[in-house]
């Protein structure tokens, strides 16, 4: 075979790898900006307001971390917060009343599949993430 002829078969081979790479890649999400973050626009805004008024943001970074956004007073935003985690789905946010101490309740598909959700305080702090009460009925705050 002569050299030109290898050097055209080892081009077409090469071609052939890298456009399997390309095809074998992921799509790469779409990013949107709001409030100073960056995060997964497909995944949207989470927004929800306490029992006091404060209004709180949330969305799935770029990390696929949750962050969170908490507005002040004066309407002026804290900045984002990484609760961390990992999650493939819009994040739940929904208002607790049954205890004064836990104020909001966060949740969203995780990298497993399963639910999970993080348990905001009333002076801000946040619980650890748990896994949902039908894979784990017996974790903290399930019946």
């Amino acid at each position: 075979m002569s050299s030109t002829k290898r050097l055209q078969a080892a081009l077409v081979a090469v071609t052939a790898v890298a456009g399997l790479a390309v095809s074998a890649a992921p799509a790469q999400a779409s990013t949107c900006y709001g409030n100073g973050g960056a995060y997964i626009c497909e995944y949207g805004v989470s927004r929800t307001t306490l029992a006091d008024g404060t209004a709180q943001e949330y969305v799935v970074g770029t990390d696929n971390a949750v962050w969170a956004n908490r507005a002040r007073p004066d309407g002026t935003w804290k900045g984002w917060v990484s609760l961390g985690g990992w999650v493939k789905s819009r994040i739940e946010a929904t208002p607790r009343q049954e205890s004064p101490h836990d104020s909001i309740s966060i949740s969203a598909i995780g990298m497993d599949g399963k639910v999970w959700f993080r348990v905001g305080r009333s002076d801000g702090s946040w619980g650890t993430w748990q896994m949902n009460c039908y894979d784990r009925p017996n974790g903290p705050y399930c019946p």
